[in-house]
């Protein structure tokens, strides 16, 4: 079964670097809320991820995100990219 992900770049990064993460709508992190998602960055990989920040946060294009895309598959990850 695939992973459902969605590539994003961080609201603050736009001046600057860009800094891409991978959100997983359908993956909870702890939290009862359920207001939390799991999410990976190159650095400091998996965390949880508040729904309102991804919401604030644009989709990454395909050359953005094809690096963070290639290490989540060389870890193990089957993707399905929910990036339009």
């Amino acid at each position: 079964m695939k992973t459902k992900v969605k590539f994003l770049i961080e609201p603050q990064s736009e001046g600057g670097e860009k800094n891409v993460y991978a959100f997983f709508p359908e993956e909870d992190y702890n939290d009862f809320s359920n207001q939390e998602k799991m999410c990976y960055a190159h650095i400091g990989q998996h965390s949880g991820c508040h729904i309102d920040y991804a919401e604030e946060s644009r989709e990454a294009t395909k050359e953005e995100y094809t690096p963070l895309q290639e290490e989540l598959e060389s870890i193990g990850y089957e993707l399905q990219i929910l990036n339009k």
